[in-house]
């Protein structure tokens, strides 16, 4: 293998979005052990994943650590590219899995943490609960991004090459004798940055919709709606509380009068 340059591009940002989620089906469900190891009830898959109409994931990203809870055989899971970044299990419960992303080795750059909270019940809003139950299907994920900032010579060409598309396209014949052409037939054009709008409508929210822009609005949207209702729950419990200390200082004046 040809040494890899350590000189890099000076004033210069890259960034690459990617997925990470899981999930989750009530089981049996096809796919599982069946009978299902005892007390499991829920069959689920954590996962690195690239955008749908992304560049190729493994340009950039070589290896994958998934540390599960300690109660699983092997907690630790390392899986390398080509991948797929997945890990598919059994259990019951949910938990948070400590996710450590390695580069390519050109990139110069250190691993970096991530971490995902397993979710395996419904959540959302009652249809979007009424649909995870029908289907069966829990989708947990959310956008994440790296940035490499000043990246190396060799992994700038890597960025920026065109090859990172070639996994989106498909094998076109071109009569014998002639080489093959790779075209894209997508309804999104594969670009490293997010689609304005998803190519059509996924469901939204906790149905492993495809990301976009707009879809990216509605989510942190949804959050800020969430955490309104969260502050005043938030506002309810503390009157609550000022209200029982009141009444605990009226006994105890009570009991002392006495």
């Amino acid at each position: 293998m040809a040494p890899t340059s350590s000189k890099r591009v000076k004033n210069t940002k890259l960034t690459r979005h990617f997925l990470i989620g899981n999930e989750a089906h009530l089981l049996p469900h096809p796919g599982y052990p069946e009978p299902p190891p005892e007390n499991h009830t829920k069959g689920w898959k954590v996962y690195v994943r690239p955008l749908p109409n992304g560049p190729d994931i493994t340009t950039w990203l070589k290896k994958v650590q998934f540390k599960l809870h300690h109660t699983y055989n092997d907690a630790s899971r390392t899986i390398e590219a080509p991948g797929p970044f997945e890990v598919q299990e059994t259990g019951y419960g949910e938990f948070g899995v400590e996710i450590r992303l390695y580069f390519a080795p050109e990139s110069g750059e250190k691993a970096v943490y991530r971490e995902h909270y397993l979710v395996l019940a419904p959540y959302g809003s009652e249809e979007q609960k009424t649909r995870q139950e029908r289907e069966n299907l829990i989708v947990a994920e959310r956008l994440e991004t790296v940035e490499f900032n000043e990246p190396t010579v060799d992994f700038f060409k890597t960025l920026t090459s065109e090859d990172q598309f070639n996994w989106l396209k498909v094998k076109k014949g071109r009569g014998k004798g002639k080489k093959p052409d790779f075209v894209f037939e997508g309804d999104v054009e594969p670009n490293a940055q997010l689609p304005e709008k998803a190519a059509a409508d996924t469901g939204g929210l906790g149905s492993g919709g495809a990301w976009s822009v707009l879809y990216e609005r509605q989510v942190v949207a949804q959050l800020r709606e969430a955490e309104k209702v969260l502050d005043a729950s938030l506002d309810e419990e503390r009157r609550g509380m000022e209200e029982r200390r009141r009444r605990m200082e009226e006994l105890g004046m009570a009991v002392a009068a006495k």
